[in-house]
């Protein structure tokens, strides 16, 4: 076996580990309210959600909408995830972010609140709720490699909070994510045709993993108001990137369990490798 061939053999080698894939998710798991009693609770569906989320491997994942009780139900049925949740960013829920223990170290994590000083915890704009957007920086453990994971849930009834939001979450993750590679998810509340869409897509910072995916698998949109027979094409939950991902898979996850669904959104998963 002559030298160059043994080169070739360790860079190719070489290029496949360094093109190691990661598997991000965003999930509204929809909060815990007495109203959605008795075909919707939320004990008879969290495990559906831990279920989902342990079947399909996510490596990081953010979700939307968890009171306390939640999150300790998930923490204890995903035991091998580690949780992040800094700020009560919709009311009394979070928007958390769970990773791999196993595979990375957390470097740095924090948040910042949608509102013209994110330091302050009140209600911005037109918004009903206090929102905000969590982060968190991980390390491959294996790798080196460091990538953000941004988190966010905009208010579903403040047009101008939606259109500021937009604005300062690309602006807070170029400040914060530098050149790294950077993700955020979330549920946005506006769907692909929507005019704040249209301007993250037209930004320099932020793609939609949608657009840029080769394989995508969209059976539905992403609300499905618990609803069997709802039908739709309007994508709300979403995950944008920043151009040092490449996008490899798409997928709305329309998983049920005996006919009911474990939330009123469907996850969205994106298989991802990083450029640099």
């Amino acid at each position: 076996m002559n030298k160059f061939f043994l080169t070739l053999v360790f860079s190719t080698f070489f290029a496949f580990a360094k093109a190691q894939q990661v598997r991000l998710a965003t999930f509204n798991i929809r909060v815990d309210v007495a109203k959605d009693a008795p075909a919707n609770m939320w004990k008879d569906r969290a495990p559906m959600v831990n279920s989902l989320i342990s079947f399909h491997n996510f490596d990081a994942f953010g979700i939307q909408e968890a009171q306390p009780n939640q999150l300790a139900d998930m923490e204890k049925g995903l035991p091998s995830y580690t949780v992040v949740a800094d700020g009560k960013h919709n009311g009394l829920n979070s928007s958390a972010i769970f990773f791999k223990t196993a595979v990375y170290d957390l470097v740095k994590s924090g948040s910042f609140w949608l509102a013209p000083n994110t330091t302050d915890g009140n209600k911005a704009w037109d918004a009903k709720y206090p929102r905000g957007c969590t982060w968190v920086a991980l390390k491959d453990k294996k790798s080196g490699k460091v990538f953000y994971y941004f988190n966010t849930h905009l208010d579903h009834v403040g047009v101008e909070a939606r259109k500021n939001s937009t604005k300062l979450i690309a602006t807070k993750i170029k400040e914060i994510a530098g050149e790294n590679p950077a993700a955020i998810c979330g549920d946005f509340n506006f769907n692909q045709h929507d005019e704040n869409y249209k301007g993250i897509q037209q930004s320099s910072v932020l793609t939609d993993s949608f657009v840029l995916s080769p394989i995508k698998y969209t059976p539905n949109g992403t609300f499905n108001g618990f609803n069997i027979t709802r039908s739709s094409e309007e994508r709300i939950d979403h995950i944008f990137v920043t151009k040092q991902i490449k996008v490899e898979r798409y997928g709305i996850l329309t998983d049920c369990f005996s006919g009911k669904y474990p939330s009123d959104h469907f996850p969205v998963m994106i298989d991802v490798t990083f450029k640099k």
